[in-house]
């Protein structure tokens, strides 16, 4: 995504965060309903940093307003 315009690269970051909540509601139900170990705390984690570090890098202090190549 190195020549998407900023539309696209915010675009992309909304698409990641609302797979992220709906997919970790029906994770957290079903571990729920499975019972321990509560593995789906693993799951929020890893994909949490990555979502965070997808809006750090797109929309957060570090999103480049120039591409240098």
């Amino acid at each position: 995504m190195k020549n998407a315009t900023p539309a696209q690269k915010q675009l992309g970051f909304r698409i990641h965060a609302i797979a992220f909540v709906p997919t970790l509601v029906v994770l957290a139900i079903v571990n729920r309903l499975t019972g321990p170990p509560y593995w789906v705390l693993w799951v929020l984690l890893g994909w949490g940093v990555g979502l965070f570090c997808h809006w750090f890098f797109v929309l957060g202090p570090g999103a480049r307003t120039s591409e240098t190549s």
